[in-house]
């Protein structure tokens, strides 16, 4: 199950996480982990973020996760989006945008992370 904070997400978007939860695992370092996703919109940023683990507790409040993936976007920004990846430890600039909105941002991240998943499967 997915955690929003600072939104909630519209009918499709949520089902759009729902769908990648639940469809969306890869293979990192000789393990196959599943994903979660944490949605986090503020004013100043917005955030989707997917922890891959071995099982479905990853998060905040457990332990550690294998994977992480963070795509962040400033509201206003003009084609940039950030993706940080755990496993590299770096930042990586992303042409993308503008986003009319949170809902907007959130599926088009999902589809960037899906295609990059894809290929490690």
């Amino acid at each position: 199950m997915a955690k929003y904070c600072g939104c909630q997400p519209a009918v499709p978007t949520r089902q759009a996480v729902e769908k990648f939860e639940n469809e969306v695992t890869i293979r990192h370092r000789n393990q196959v982990l599943i994903s979660k996703v944490y949605l986090d919109m503020q004013d100043h940023s917005w955030a989707v973020a997917v922890a891959y683990n071995l099982s479905r507790q990853p998060g905040l409040h457990g332990h550690e996760n294998s994977l992480e993936v963070r795509y962040s976007y400033a509201p206003g920004e003009q084609g940039m989006m950030n993706v940080f990846r755990s496993d590299r430890g770096t930042v990586t600039p992303l042409g993308a945008g503008p986003f009319n909105d949170p809902d907007t941002f959130v599926q088009h991240a999902l589809k960037c992370e899906r295609s990059a998943a894809s290929p490690a499967l």
